[in-house]
Parts: structure tokens; sequence; C-alpha cells
């Protein structure tokens, strides 16, 4: 299995991410809009790997992930969202959210 990590820069805390797909029922669409090769952050063979690469970044900005938590949008879809709750460098804590998209779809 792989697993591309995107970045979501548009994700408000307020409130779950958004699928960022425009079929949820099973139906391949013919582009996933939402999903922009610019914020591609890479490639990994699992979702833990996916997570790591993450904490790493977020440790070279002296920073902290506390928690994450993903799950798919439904049963049919290859994208999950996952969201990372960061302690930054001043103490300060942020949400952070990212697409976990699979090679395993529909």
């Amino acid at each position: 299995m792989l697993i591309e990590l995107y970045a979501n820069p548009g994700f408000q805390a307020v409130a779950l991410p958004e699928s960022p797909i425009s079929s949820l029922n099973g139906e391949l669409p013919d582009e996933e809009t939402g999903l922009e090769l610019g914020d591609l952050l890479g490639s990994f063979s699992s979702r833990e790997e996916a997570i790591a690469a993450i904490t790493q970044q977020v440790s070279e900005q002296n920073g902290q992930v506390t928690e994450s938590h993903s799950a798919p949008f439904n049963d049919y879809s290859h994208v999950e969202w996952l969201t990372v709750t960061v302690q930054t460098a001043n103490q300060q804590t942020e949400s952070r959210a990212y697409y976990l998209v699979t090679d395993e779809g529909y």
C-alpha cells in the first residue's frame, strides 16, 4: 500500500476537514480538485510513517506533536483526514490538517 500525504493549508481548527474529492459515493471522479500537487508532502508505506514524517518536521521547527487523529471520510473513499495537535516552541497549541490518500481506493 502506498499513502500520499497532502497538506491542507485552508484548514480551520473549528471543524473537521472537508473531503477534497468531488464524489463520495464510490464513483471515480475525473479530477480530485481539492488535492494540489504543491501540497504533496511525500509518499509513505504506512499511515504511521506519514505521521512520523510530520512529527519529524514539527520537531525540526522546535515543536512537538501531542496527538493525532485520522479517519476515512466514508466507507467508499480512498482519502482520510488527519489532524495533529502541535505544541509550538513558544508553548502555543495549534491544530494542523492533512489528507492521506491511499492507492487502495474504491
